[in-house]
């Protein structure tokens, strides 16, 4: 069909063409008008904005130099090295526009040229513009250089840096783009009246069809198909706006899927993790966070009003040039939150996210180890100071024989001590590392103990004191290391005879428990206080009852170990009347059923 048998008039594809054309050179005219300046007006805004940070970074340089008290030379050459990376010229001028240092070494240098400077010492701070010199534009950034004065001790400007360039480039590029823009506007417009008359009266008569289809696609309704009368380009049109409507349909069930997904995953995570708005409300909470909060949190909700003011604070403190922020909170209860703060986009729904964990264990075994530490520490240095001054007494002074054994003896103990504490904390420290090989077998608790009580016999009798096994079933088997047991019940024993008064009995019970056994070591001493009870365990600790007595605070640190890699418990009890440590261990089996052994495995 040819152009000229079109009538003319107000046709669908009259109309088409005088949006489509009008739309063109309007487009056009807005590039014409608005792109070319904010083109200009961006470049030179970028060129001075590098021209600052060179003059910045120059005036760090050559305040240092100037500090060193670098000749002029040096200044000029440091001056023309900058100017090269920078392409530009740079030049140092003092308060009286006088020139201390140029890269063109002063070639045509003319003070009122660069009025600048006067501005970067009247404001104290970087200044950037563009001057004309000789009918030429330059873009220029100067920044003052301030020292201390000897006198006042205050900073003084001693000087300004100009960095300047030549804005030929930025004028060279706006022309280049004006060129192609008419350019590829004259060509445009000769292609767009052609294509316009060809496609406005085409797509006219089946633009509806189209157009309906996408109505309802856009209601939701994917399974819309439009039918397909020709194989021509609104025919592949028509097709692949069906596959689309397909496609798009499976896409959403996709997105659907993935956020019941990302919900089920969110809700299982352990670390609590809040979404917020750019408006700051929380727009996604998991369950852990509100566990953690200890609040429930019904979104949307304000971030000031559902979470902590410490928290809020932090997520205050975030922004784009500093996107993550973390710190540690201190809770009631001993508990102690870490906050990580995430900022993603401004850009989205989810602007930012909080990430929260629950740190009490770590923040504990972070002041354990301090503790651990500081402790050792102590009990090392009290022996071995005391070895030190009773080898000095032995060195410097003549001291009689019953003296020196009186030293000699004393120094022993210390060594027993120190040797005592250093098994102690090797013991710890294969526990610790998983080094100790724990075998279990059918062990009979009463021949373990008694063999235990008998190595406290020289003890009892020099403190008129005993160790009462006698209710101690005979059949009282457990399944556990014979040699662990032992080393267990020793420092039970130990510990009950230190804390217990002379003429007093430590009585070693023990009972059936199904598919335990267990066994009670109980003293009649002055008891440990309530509040102490839940770190009775914990290593060095020694609780105020201790007093004198002499020890780590390690071998009940032991013993808890000891009874966990035996697969048991230890458990205290006091009454303020004396105190009883009860160990409870897997039973063993009876000798019809044969002897239990095997590895419990390494720890």
């Amino acid at each position: 069909m040819s152009l000229h048998k079109h009538k003319p008039g107000f046709s669908l594809s009259s109309k088409l063409f005088a949006v489509f054309f009008s739309v063109f050179v309007f487009g056009v005219a807005i590039i014409a008008v608005v792109v070319v300046p904010q083109l200009k007006t961006r470049l030179t805004d970028q060129k001075l904005r590098n021209l600052g940070d060179y003059a910045t970074l120059y005036s760090d340089s050559y305040l240092a130099a100037l500090n060193q008290g670098s000749s002029r030379i040096y200044l000029d050459l440091l001056t023309q090295q900058y100017a090269e990376r920078a392409d530009a010229r740079i030049l140092a001028v003092d308060s009286s526009g006088a020139l201390l240092s140029d890269s063109l070494m002063g070639q045509g240098f003319d003070p009122n040229d660069y009025s600048i400077a006067k501005e970067a010492f009247a404001n104290g701070t970087l200044v950037t513009s563009v001057s004309s010199i000789n009918g030429r534009s330059f873009a220029m950034a100067a920044v003052p250089i301030s020292k201390p004065d000897p006198v006042s001790k205050k900073n003084v400007i001693v000087a300004a840096i100009i960095v300047t360039s030549s804005m030929n480039d930025v004028e060279s590029a706006v022309t280049l783009v004006q060129w192609l823009m008419v350019a590829g506007t004259a060509a445009a417009l000769v292609l767009a009246v052609v294509v316009i008359f060809l496609v406005s009266h085409i797509i006219s008569r089946r633009i509806r069809h189209i157009e309906s289809g996408a109505q309802q696609i856009a209601e939701g309704d994917f399974d819309i198909k439009l039918p397909v009368k020709s194989r021509d380009e609104l025919g592949q049109l028509a097709m692949t706006f069906n596959d689309m409507g397909s496609k798009l349909g499976s896409a959403f069930q996709q997105v659907d899927n993935e956020k019941r997904r990302a919900k089920v995953l969110l809700d299982d995570l352990s670390e609590g993790v809040v979404g917020i708005d750019i408006d700051g409300n929380i727009i996604v909470a998991n369950p852990a966070a509100e566990g953690l909060l200890g609040r429930e949190i019904t979104v949307p909700c304000s971030l000031k009003e559902c979470l902590p003011d410490e928290i809020y604070e932090l997520w205050l403190s975030m922004n784009p040039e500093h996107p993550f922020r973390e710190d540690t909170f201190m809770l009631p209860r001993e508990r102690a939150m870490q906050v990580h703060t995430s900022f993603l986009s401004d850009q989205a729904e989810l602007v930012s996210l909080l990430v929260l964990r629950d740190v009490s264990q770590e923040v504990k075994m972070e002041k354990s180890r301090r503790d651990f530490i500081a402790n050792a520490s102590h009990e090392l240095k009290t022996p071995l100071f005391s070895l030190g001054g009773f080898l000095e007494l032995l060195q410097d002074e003549d001291v009689d024989e019953s003296t020196k054994e009186e030293f000699v003896a004393t120094m022993r103990e210390q060594v027993d001590r120190l040797s005592d504490l250093a098994r102690k904390l090797l013991d710890l420290s294969q526990m610790d590392s998983g080094a100790i090989d724990v075998r279990a077998s059918r062990v009979e608790l009463k021949d373990v103990v008694d063999t235990v009580a008998r190595e406290f016999t020289a003890y009892s009798v020099s403190h008129d004191s005993r160790v009462d096994t006698s209710a101690l079933p005979e059949d009282l088997v457990a399944s556990c290391d014979p040699d662990r047991t032992a080393q267990l019940a020793r420092i039970l024993i130990d510990n009950a005879l230190k804390y217990s008064p002379e003429g007093a009995t430590v009585e070693v019970s023990g009972s059936h428990n199904g598919k335990s056994v267990s066994f009670t070591v109980a003293d009649h001493g002055s008891g440990i206080p309530t509040d102490e009870l839940s770190r009775v365990f914990e290593r060095f600790y020694r609780g105020r009852a201790a007093g004198r007595v002499r020890g780590t605070g390690l071998g009940l640190s032991i013993a808890h170990e000891l009874a966990k890699l035996m697969n048991g418990a230890i458990e205290v009890e006091s009454s303020g009347k004396g105190s009883s440590f009860t160990v409870t261990l897997p039973a063993g089996q009876s000798l019809s059923a044969g002897t239990a052994a095997g590895q419990l495995g390494k720890v």
